[in-house]
C-alpha cells in the first residue's frame, strides 16, 4: 500500500483521490476547502504527491499562468527537505511542455513526474478508473513505481505509456487541441450543409462510420452553441499557441482554430468558470 498525497481538491484531485483510496491511504490538502490536512502533515505521511491545482489562462489570451503550480511545488519541496529522497512529485495539472523538466533542474534532489489527466468534465470518476490510456513521464524507475500504483486500481487490460516528462505534457496538449480543431471543422461542414439544404447530422453519421474519424463533430455542441467552450480546450490552445510563439514555430491551423472560435462562440463561458482565467497579467 502506498501513501498518497493530493494537493488541490478540485475535479482532478477528487477523482484521483477517490480512485486510489480503495487500495491506498490518501490525504489531501487544499487551502480553499475544509476537510483536508495541512501541507506539512501531507508531506510527512505521503510517498507520492500529486499536484492537481489550476493552470488558468491570462485574460488577454497571451498564455497560461503557472504561478499556482510553481508556488505549490516550491512549498512542497521545502517541506520535503533534502533528506526525503523517496518522495515523488507527480504533476497532473496541465502544464506547458518542458515545465516538469525545468522544475527537475531547479530542484534536483526531488523526483518529478508528469501524469496528465484525460478526464471528461461530465464523468471524471468513471474516466479515472477506466481510462483510454495512462501516460507517465519520468525517469524509468520512477515511472515504473507510478505504473505499479495505477495497476493496483485500474483494470488489468489498461494501456500504459512510459515516456519522458515533456512528451507526456505534449500528449495532453496535442489531444485537447486536436479535438478543438476537429470541432471547428465540424462547424464549417455544418455551414456548408446548411447552404446545400441538406441534413448535416445525416452526413455526419455516414462519415463517422469511418473508425479513423470518430466523434466530436456534433454541431451545434451539447450546450447549443458553436465552437468550443468550457474550462480546458480554450486555455489549452491558448497555452500551446503561446509556447509556439516562444519557440518561433508557425502554427497557422491552431491559430485559425482559436480565432474562428472567438468569432463564432457566443457564450465565452470560460470567462466565468472558476479557475479558468487568471486575475494576474503575464510578465513580459
Amino acid at each position: 500500500m502506498a501513501d498518497i498525497g493530493i494537493v488541490g481538491w478540485g475535479v482532478v484531485g477528487q477523482a484521483t483521490g477517490e480512485g486510489f483510496k480503495k487500495a491506498h491511504s490518501v490525504l489531501w490538502h487544499d487551502p480553499h476547502k475544509e476537510g483536508g490536512v495541512e501541507l506539512p502533515e501531507l508531506i510527512e505521511k505521503s510517498e507520492l504527491i500529486f499536484i492537481c491545482v489550476p493552470t488558468p489562462m491570462f485574460s488577454d489570451y497571451s498564455g497560461i499562468d503557472l504561478s499556482i503550480v510553481e508556488e505549490v511545488i516550491e512549498s512542497v519541496v521545502r517541506e520535503i527537505g533534502g533528506a526525503r529522497r523517496n518522495r515523488v512529485i507527480i504533476i497532473k495539472s496541465t502544464v506547458v511542455p518542458g515545465t516538469a523538466a525545468s522544475l527537475q533542474k531547479k530542484y534536483p534532489d526531488v523526483d518529478f513526474a508528469s501524469n496528465p489527466e484525460f478526464l471528461t468534465e461530465a464523468h471524471p470518476f468513471e474516466d479515472f478508473l477506466k481510462p483510454d490510456r495512462t501516460i507517465i513521464g519520468a525517469e524509468l524507475s520512477v515511472a515504473e513505481r507510478i505504473k505499479t500504483l495505477y495497476e493496483s486500481v485500474l483494470p488489468p487490460e489498461s494501456i500504459y505509456f512510459l515516456t519522458d516528462t515533456t512528451s507526456a505534457e505534449m500528449a495532453k496538449y496535442m489531444a485537447n487541441t486536436l479535438l478543438a480543431a476537429k470541432i471547428m471543422l465540424g462547424n464549417e461542414y455544418y455551414r456548408l450543409s446548411q447552404a446545400l439544404g441538406i441534413d448535416y447530422d445525416h452526413v455526419r453519421q455516414m462519415v463517422q462510420e469511418d473508425p479513423r474519424i470518430g466523434g466530436h463533430l456534433n454541431t451545434p455542441g451539447p450546450d447549443g452553441d458553436f465552437g468550443f467552450g468550457g474550462k480546458c480546450f480554450p486555455k489549452d490552445i491558448v497555452a500551446l499557441l503561446s509556447l509556439a510563439r516562444n519557440l518561433k514555430v508557425d502554427t497557422p491551423i491552431l491559430e485559425d482554430t482559436w480565432k474562428e472560435n472567438l468569432k463564432v462562440r457566443k457564450n465565452r463561458d470560460w470567462e466565468s468558470i472558476n479557475g479558468a482565467v487568471s486575475k494576474k497579467r503575464e510578465v513580459r
